[in-house]
């Protein structure tokens, strides 16, 4: 518990600044990020009466200060993630709706096989969604991650990021409270258990960045498999999503398989998703403008299939990257689900690798009712 004195503080691009004790039992690394986004959105066919649905936003999409290190000893490892963007806050009326704490956790890793996580953090389910937000080849995450991944959560997990030291092997094992973030109250005992493994045939590398910056000549490959069962949830989607109708719960099997590829500049990612499950009906109301009460609709479950094929290349000896991506999401049997596609190139220029980065991208949407969509978005990431 005695004072440690620290040694020189030292600044590195995309890590920021850090300081670690002379005995390296106390450590602390600061970085911030901030991302400006531009969106223009059309969607066709136009609601009746409407004569237009372009719309422009201009805005903070995010704005971010990590905190992490390790305490007491090397195998102590922390990690605080704030966010403070007004749409990351939930910023609705005036009122703030989202607490501004990201991620939170704590980790003990003096075993390479076994690593028990606990507190708020990405459930580890899919490689998009956990992937740094800041490290995207698009602006942001895909059509069907968007929909079949899973949020943050509270809970404990066992990992290894390189199980048997054969720098081939990972895998998760984690079991959450199934509410999401900004909980804080009693709740039932509906829980969501996951697990994830991945196999890198050729050995490690930074497969969880999509881009393929470091050129690198010798091929790399990682595959990777989740599943993850949603008890009692009390949202639409698994740990996401809004209320059902009529206020009921849902059970879900949900399963994912991705892939991600690195060769020379160019990186190939695909995954592909699945939901399943059923519904447990509950007793909503609406009360209608005469003051009669009807009960609510019965909202099927929200299960369908999702896929993801993606691919970039970095041109040669600019830092210019070209990319396009195609997405979609559909429903399975009875549900709630609607069939959208989407698809579209992106274009980025690397001033400081991931650190100061502008990303232009395009999206065509289709889907039922002859319904399209058009959107172009230009963002520029600044961190350190």
């Amino acid at each position: 518990m005695a004072e440690r004195p620290v040694g020189k503080f030292v600044f590195s691009p995309m890590r920021g600044l850090s300081a670690t004790s002379d005995d390296g039992r106390y450590s602390m690394n600061i970085s911030i990020v901030g991302q400006f986004l531009y969106t223009f959105n059309d969607q066709r066919p136009l609601p009746m009466g409407q004569k237009s649905t372009a719309t422009q936003t201009f805005e903070i999409r995010r704005a971010r200060a990590i905190f992490q290190g390790n305490v007491f000893s090397q195998h102590i490892k922390y990690l605080v993630h704030v966010q403070f963007s007004p749409r990351d806050l939930g910023y609705k009326d005036g009122q703030i709706t989202q607490s501004p704490v990201f991620l939170w956790w704590a980790a003990f890793d003096r075993f390479r096989n076994i690593v028990p996580v606990v507190g708020q953090q990405w459930i580890p389910f899919s490689r998009q969604r956990v992937a740094p937000i800041t490290r995207l080849q698009f602006v942001d995450f895909s059509l069907a991650s968007s929909e079949f991944s899973l949020e943050r959560d509270i809970g404990v997990e066992l990992m290894s990021k390189n199980f048997l030291g054969l720098d081939r092997l990972r895998y998760h094992l984690g079991v959450f409270l199934g509410e999401g973030t900004n909980y804080a109250r009693p709740t039932d005992f509906g829980m969501i258990y996951v697990g994830r493994v991945e196999y890198l045939p050729f050995g490690d590398f930074d497969d969880y960045i999509e881009s393929d910056l470091n050129r690198r000549l010798k091929p790399k490959l990682s595959i990777g498999a989740g599943y993850a069962f949603s008890n009692k949830d009390a949202r639409n989607k698994a740990v996401n999503g809004a209320a059902p109708s009529d206020g009921g719960t849902s059970d879900t099997h949900n399963v994912t398989a991705d892939a991600m590829f690195k060769w020379a500049g160019f990186s190939l990612f695909a995954d592909f998703w699945l939901r399943t499950g059923q519904r447990k009906f509950g007793n909503a109301v609406i009360t209608e403008p005469d003051g009669t009460m009807t009960p609510a609709a019965k909202e099927a479950v929200r299960q369908g299939m999702g896929w993801t094929a993606q691919a970039g290349y970095l041109i040669p000896r600019v830092p210019v990257e070209i990319a396009g991506r195609y997405s979609g999401v559909h429903k399975y049997g009875a549900s709630s689900l609607r069939n959208v596609n989407e698809a579209g190139p992106a274009l980025s220029y690397y001033f400081a690798e991931h650190s100061v980065k502008l990303q232009l991208d395009y999206a065509h949407g289709w889907g039922e009712a002859n319904v399209r969509s058009n959107r172009a978005r230009l963002q520029l990431t600044v961190g350190f």
